[in-house]
């Protein structure tokens, strides 16, 4: 199903596929998500565009916008969209592998987990929790 969302007049092109899948696969403007439905759910209702579910999925990047995209160097860790910083796991000076949750960010009320896109060290946090993000925003940046 393609649909088309708009925030705070920046549009978003999505493409959700099936809703019965574990994982769903969801794909806003080119970077594909995998979505998990709350445990308590056993299955999701199908949706056409008139409905829509009965409670919000939880959202995880499988993979972080590519450097060259977000304008940044290879050591920035950046929003893959607009939304609010829920949470921070990790802190300067931490060693991080690649995968491990680096921060969730919440997003047309899904919770977005970033991950670690390699291994490294992380140099510096540029956000804080409760902290509204945009797009391509720096969130956290690799030593090296």
């Amino acid at each position: 199903m393609k649909i088309s969302v708009k925030i705070e007049d920046q549009s978003y092109d999505v493409e959700v596929g099936d809703l019965r899948a574990t994982p769903i696969l969801a794909t806003v403007d080119g970077q594909t998500y995998e979505v998990w439905t709350e445990a308590s759910q056993a299955a999701v209702p199908a949706v056409t565009p008139a409905t829509a579910p009965a409670a919000a999925p939880k959202a995880t990047p499988i993979q972080p916008p590519p450097p060259s995209m977000n304008g940044h160097s290879g050591n920035a860790v950046v929003a893959p969209i607009p939304g609010v910083i829920t949470s921070v796991s990790v802190q300067p000076n931490a060693t991080v592998t690649a995968g491990q949750e680096l921060c969730r960010l919440e997003a047309m009320k899904m919770n977005n987990i970033i991950r670690a896109p390699r291994n490294g060290e992380i140099a510096s946090i540029a956000v804080t929790t409760g902290q509204q993000v945009r797009q391509k925003q720096v969130l956290m940046e690799y030593a090296s």
